[in-house]
């Protein structure tokens, strides 16, 4: 990473001949440069990056101890914790597969992740489970008493041998389909890391607050890029708008990262109280947030910064400042720093650039195969929008939901940002369904309050604000969507599930 003003220049530690470079490699540089700097804090306890670098090379060993293999996925399921972190960077000091899963994945979640990635070392907070050899045996205590060693099973051990410099999958979220694990290497991290910072003037001093999970790859991000630069990281065992507001309230935090869900419990909880000037961004990403969510934080004196970003982009593609943000409200802001984004003539957007994945694995028994680009290194998004001729990156819908009605085309993203305008709407979903007339018919699941939303007093906004063929014709109101655990609207479900119950049309 090159220096900059307020931000020492790291070196990566000396990678032993043989070896692929890891996110541990930075840690034991940054450890040698500042073993005292503050790693990591919580509610009554710090760790510096000295006592960060010894747990995890004290996990290491006992990994290998315990038949952790170099190349092999072990998959992390665990708190967000210091052990959990230290672990995290234990298993590619160990040169293992480091695969984080969200902490609140059931125990068949688990199982389906431990399917795709052919883990047979897995570890929570309690063991490290084993699924050949000797089972049920315990490794001594971790570091602050929490990542121990057990068995259970899934299949046999896959080494990773087409893809040597990859070491560390993340699976995506599912909420349009089935999840897929991603791979990266240490530098495709690196660069990501490097570009965020570049983009947001981020500095050593910096105190990032983890409330994504590490197994998101922004939670995942944020953990390389605070090592990459030398700032600390706030844990919270899970996301907590109260403990947030408070970190925030009193100093603590300079920088989040959440997504749209997130944010608006944070304004739930902040109460019109002032935020201070220490906190100087609030990445918001993942799924895109409503002009009126936007403009109730900008009211409220979030620093937003908007992005965009995906799995297989190691996070951001492109980010808007703050004022950038304010400027231009609804924009992902310019590209990152040597990420490159194009509109093809299907007005999918593509990337290049070295934040690219490099492996993916589509599911239990898919072999891993390169990241699919083009002969030119363009990787399609499935995302529409446009750059516009100040740089500027604009979402604008799914290229696979785009729906198509008596031969109108209508893009659900389109809609739902009217929808979202009604005032009780939390957030809606809109997609097609198959008419024997149309073709296609728009439909739309809104959540909000019943008592204020109706179906009959969507069809009225929207018919004031879109032209009638892209007026939902089948509408349902919920309390609430199923969502992924890091708040994301599962699409998938949601038409499965309520899809049904959208068979007659709406009363108007």
């Amino acid at each position: 990473m090159t220096g900059a003003p307020g931000r020492p220049e790291h070196r990566r530690a000396e990678v032993p001949a043989g070896r692929p470079a890891t996110p541990a490699d930075d840690l034991a540089a940054r450890a040698s440069e500042t073993p005292s700097a503050t790693a990591l804090s919580w509610d009554g306890g710090r760790w510096s990056y000295g006592r960060l670098d010894a747990g995890a090379a004290m996990l290491a060993n006992r990994f290998r101890a315990r038949g952790a293999v170099p190349g092999e996925a072990v998959t992390l399921c665990a708190t967000p914790g210091a052990d959990a972190v230290a672990a995290l960077f234990g298993l590619w000091r160990s040169g293992c597969v480091a695969v984080p899963l969200h902490q609140r994945l059931t125990t068949s979640e688990v199982r389906r992740a431990r399917q795709i990635v052919m883990s047979n070392l897995h570890i929570d907070n309690y063991t490290l489970h084993k699924t050949s050899g000797s089972a049920g045996s315990s490794v001594p205590r971790g570091v602050q008493g929490g990542i121990a060693a057990a068995a259970g099973g899934v299949g046999r051990q896959r080494r990773y041998s087409g893809f040597p410099e990859v070491g560390t999958l993340i699976l995506t979220s599912g909420s349009s389909g089935a999840p897929r694990a991603i791979g990266f290497t240490r530098d495709t991290l690196a660069a990501s890391a490097a570009a965020v910072g570049r983009r947001l003037g981020l500095t050593a001093a910096d105190r990032w607050g983890l409330c994504l999970s590490p197994g998101h790859i922004g939670g995942l991000a944020l953990i390389v890029r605070a090592v990459m630069n030398g700032s600390s990281v706030r844990l919270w065992p899970s996301f907590d708008a109260g403990a947030v507001v408070r970190s925030v309230l009193g100093g603590k935090v300079t920088h989040l990262a959440v997504v749209p869900l997130m944010l608006r419990r944070i304004l739930g909880r902040l109460g019109g109280e002032s935020v201070p000037p220490t906190l100087r961004g609030v990445l918001v990403g993942g799924a895109a947030a409503s002009r009126a969510l936007l403009d109730e934080a900008w009211a409220a004196g979030l620093p937003v910064a908007t992005t965009w970003g995906m799995t297989e982009t190691s996070s951001q593609i492109a980010t808007a400042p703050p004022a950038l943000a304010r400027e231009h409200p609804g924009t992902a802001g310019p590209p990152l720093h040597g990420v490159e984004v194009r509109r093809d003539p299907a007005g999918v957007l593509c990337v290049r650039g070295p934040t690219l994945a490099s492996m993916v694995v589509h599911g239990p028994g898919a072999l891993p195969e390169p990241l699919a680009t083009d002969s030119e290194g363009w990787f399609a998004t499935r995302d529409l929008g446009r750059v516009d001729r100040d740089g500027l990156v604009w979402i604008e819908g799914r290229a696979d939901a785009m729906i198509v009605s008596g031969g109108l085309k209508v893009s659900p993203a389109e809609v739902e940002r009217v929808i979202e305008t009604l005032p009780g709407v939390r957030e809606a979903v809109v997609f097609g369904l198959p008419d024997e007339e149309w073709g296609e018919v728009v439909a739309a699941v809104v959540e909000g309050d019943p008592r204020r939303v109706t179906p009959a007093a969507v069809d009225r906004h929207c018919r004031g604000r879109l032209v009638r063929g892209r007026c939902p014709t089948r509408t349902v109101v919920v309390d609430e969507m199923p969502r992924t655990w890091t708040g994301k609207v599962m699409r998938s479900r949601v038409r499965e599930g309520l899809g049904p119950g959208l068979g007659a049309r709406s009363e108007t």
